[in-house]
């Protein structure tokens, strides 16, 4: 190992600074000072300003600080997107300034190195930069270096805290040993400095790679799910497709996920043609992210959609600084609709108005599918849900970012048989390939069921919604009181509310359709539907009527499935009332002996034995309803 050179302590008319042991720190941190005991003002060190943290964000620092003052000289933190992990270093940051300590904060992005500069001059404190050609200033108390420029420098002298940001990568240069060696000693226990690892996702894509070699304790914030439920992220909704991709033509590389060669054979124009189609019909007007695996394939995909009228952009690595942050301007304020990625949007991309997701790439790195999820899930007025679209099969390959996420310090144990699951057609999850009954939903397997979880009918798989056993519950739920309502003659808008109340989110649209009719979306049941929603509000707007067929009836142009498994384009709805006087063809006084002449009349003409039209049963459906109506207001029933 080359020996690494410490850069000259700060002159003299530089404040001093106090070295401490962090364990030193840490006690006067967490006690009170003696009411009898005033320490001496220290006029030359500058206080940072601290700010109001979240509980669980205290609760992080709390067990960090607890594993140094128990010994421990290295941990790693993981705080996943939207948990606040630049807020949670910034606060051990002030806390280490405050008390006289120097940090060096190193990553390997140059987003990251603006972001962490702003956050922490709007704290008060002041911090060096050593990247490129960016002037050095060695005797500022906070040190930001760029990984790959610091291993070419000198380091700085007297650093007590070390900060290592998106640590499952910048762990691993070699030049993070190093300063972990320099400034330890070679010898953790008998450190003075002290290491922290800070990283949303703390996996490696290799099984034999972990990180007990640099950390000793591993502290966590909540899983996404869980910020999802406390209101910190928007909830995710996720839709998986399989058959696309051919998985025999896949290579992996030294790294373990898939080749760049293989990976662009596989995903070439026919495949992003697959994947605008079902954009299309999921989610056209959401503002977009897409990940792809090429840069060509990342220009094609813009290119296409392009063509159709959304205005897409592309941002890959040979991309310019001043470039991107236009499209990103641009994207931010609604002109760009889409921005098309190689690898670039996936660290330092913090855009919270992405509506959607499009993985349009397979993986095998949980680290890299978690963060390319969490670029649509942070909060923004303008959603409710992010949607991610998963047309890599990662989903059922690899994880579901809903689940809860297992982390461990050591290498992750590599699965005897990778290959030996089947999906199952209820509950989704992987399980066992010789299951005939699901362990985790109890769903039965008949004897004709694929063992890969495919359906065998010839058709292609549909690409649908992914849930959870809570979430069908759920949907469960909210479907069955859409039907009892609509029986009980209550108005079904007031169970989103109910739903709301119960679940703490609103359910999405997607969930109220065919509740009630089940898929069957006939003329007669639409104008049946029509005539209840008008007896419940006559008054009601034509928008709240319109947004109720379409809750019931799906969106027009919309394909939607039904729980048998087929599937149907929703059609536009007729808002017109047809009264039941103008479906039997009377007049509204009319006697009830009329009434009756007049349905007999139109029975024998639209009977489906008779008639012989194709629509004769729908008509004949309606003629009957309508008569029911007519008997309720002649008081014959």
């Amino acid at each position: 190992m080359k020996k690494i050179k410490s850069a000259k302590s700060p002159q003299q008319n530089t404040p001093q600074v106090e070295q401490l042991s962090l364990f030193a720190l840490l006690e006067q941190l967490q006690s009170e000072p003696k009411p009898e005991t005033k320490p001496e003002p220290k006029p030359e060190t500058k206080q940072a300003k601290s700010f109001e943290l979240r509980d669980y964000q205290k609760q992080v620092i709390r067990e960090t600080y607890h594993f140094f003052r128990n010994g421990i000289k290295s941990v790693l933190a993981y705080a996943p997107t939207g948990a606040g992990k630049t807020v949670i270093s910034s606060q051990m940051i002030v806390d280490a300034v405050n008390k006289g300590r120097r940090v060096m904060f190193c990553c390997h992005r140059k987003k990251l190195i603006d972001q962490t500069q702003q956050t922490l001059s709007a704290m008060g404190i002041e911090s060096g930069i050593i990247w490129a050609d960016h002037p050095t200033d060695y005797s500022k108390p906070v040190q930001i270096c760029m990984i790959q420029t610091i291993q070419n420098r000198e380091l700085p002298p007297d650093i007590g805290l070390v900060i290592f940001d998106e640590c499952h990568s910048s762990i691993y240069y070699q030049i993070a040993w190093d300063i972990i060696t320099h400034y330890s000693g070679g010898i953790f226990a008998l450190s003075k400095c002290y290491f922290i690892g800070l990283t949303a996702t703390p996996w490696r894509t290799k099984y034999k790679e972990g990180f007990c070699q640099f950390f000793q304790a591993l502290v966590r914030a909540p899983d996404p799910i869980e910020l999802v439920n406390m209101g910190y992220l928007s909830r995710p909704r996720l839709f998986g497709y399989g058959g696309l991709l051919d998985f025999e033509k896949l290579e992996t590389n030294n790294l373990g996920d898939y080749t760049q060669s293989s990976m662009q054979a596989v995903c070439n124009e026919e495949y992003n043609t697959e994947v605008i189609k079902y954009f299309l019909q999921i989610c056209p007007e959401r503002k977009t992210i897409a990940f792809c695996a090429s840069v060509f394939q990342a220009y094609n995909l813009a290119e296409q959609f392009n063509e159709l009228g959304i205005k897409s952009e592309v941002v890959v690595g040979t991309t310019a600084d001043s470039e991107r942050e236009a499209i990103y301007q641009r994207f931010a304020s609604g002109e760009t609709q889409l921005i098309s990625s190689v690898a670039c949007l996936c660290e330092g991309f913090d855009e919270p108005s992405v509506q959607a997701a499009i993985i349009a790439r397979p993986t095998r790195s949980q680290a890299l599918l978690i963060q390319m999820c969490g670029r649509a899930l942070r909060l923004h007025p303008s959603k409710q849900d992010a949607m991610l679209l998963d047309f890599g099969e990662c989903f059922k390959r690899v994880c579901k970012p809903t689940s809860k996420l297992k982390i461990s310090l050591c290498p992750r144990p590599k699965p005897l048989i990778e290959t030996q699951l089947k999906e199952c057609f209820n509950c989704h999850e992987m399980i066992p390939v010789l299951c005939k009954i699901c362990p985790e939903c109890g769903y039965e397997f008949s004897g004709d069921d694929d063992d890969d979880g495919e359906p065998d009918s010839g058709e292609p798989p549909i690409f649908g919604e992914l849930l959870d056993g809570e979430e069908l519950r759920q949907l469960r739920y909210i479907r069955s009181q859409m039907k009892r309502a609509y029986k009980a003659g209550r108005n079904p808008a007031k169970i989103k509310m109910l739903f709301r109340e119960k679940f703490k989110y609103f359910a999405p649209d997607d969930w109220f359709v065919g509740a009630i009719f089940c898929g069957k979306n006939s003329t007669a049941n639409k104008a049946i539907y029509l005539d209840f929603l008008y007896q419940l509000r006559p008054t009601a707007p034509k928008l709240w009527i319109k947004y109720m067929m379409e809750l019931e009836f799906g969106k027009p142009g919309r394909k939607y499935q039904t729980s048998s498994g087929k599937t149907y384009t929703a059609t536009r709805n007729n808002l017109e009332r047809k009264y039941w006087w103008m479906v039997l063809e009377v007049e509204p006084g009319s006697s009830f002996k009329e009434i009756k002449q007049a349905y007999r009349k139109l029975a024998k003409r639209w009977h489906p034995d008779i008639c012989g039209d194709a629509k004769a049963k729908d008509v004949m459906t309606l003629i009957n309803h309508a008569f029911e109506k007519a008997k309720r207001f002649c008081g014959q029933e």
